[in-house]
């Protein structure tokens, strides 16, 4: 599963909300559920090496507390009075290539717009799925690495 862009923007809470186990994690902690959401997403970004911007209001406080980001991975959090919606609408009408742009959002009119705009949509269960092609590949890719240096050691050690 792969998708045409050089941007994937992640309308955070709209994918905290459609997950379970993130909603879930919501509940107990909003901190740790954004943490959460920056971890699932970096196998993305390793996988394919498309930028990643996740995007949060900032009514709900401004913070992350996962450390250092991976490179080609940012998190926004809105100024006062914008909304997730509005940055990530106004990133893309910015944008000189808008259709670069994947957005992964559960709001429709957020999608609509977006996709007025020239840009790409990926609901938060196709983003899931995707995810999970990714890190199944990557899993893939490091047994095959694991395996090849095995025998590599063991022919150069005969």
């Amino acid at each position: 599963m792969r998708y045409d862009a050089a941007h994937l923007l992640v309308d955070g809470y709209s994918i905290i909300y459609a997950w379970p186990p993130l909603r879930a994690a919501l509940r107990r902690n909003l901190e740790g559920a954004r943490d959460r959401l920056v971890a699932a997403l970096t196998p993305i970004q390793d996988a394919t090496g498309i930028r990643v911007t996740i995007v949060f209001d900032s009514r709900h406080g401004a913070r992350v507390s996962a450390g250092e980001l991976p490179a080609g991975l940012d998190v926004i959090f809105t100024r006062k009075g914008m909304t997730a919606d509005g940055c990530i609408e106004r990133l893309v009408a910015r944008a000189s290539a808008p259709e670069q742009f994947l957005v992964a959002t559960n709001d429709h009119a957020e999608a609509a717009m977006v996709r007025s705009l020239g840009g790409q949509i990926i609901t938060a269960e196709e983003l899931r799925d995707w995810l999970d092609s990714e890190t199944g590949q990557l899993r893939r890719t490091v047994k095959e690495l694991r395996e090849n240096s095995h025998e590599r050691f063991l022919r150069s050690n005969r």
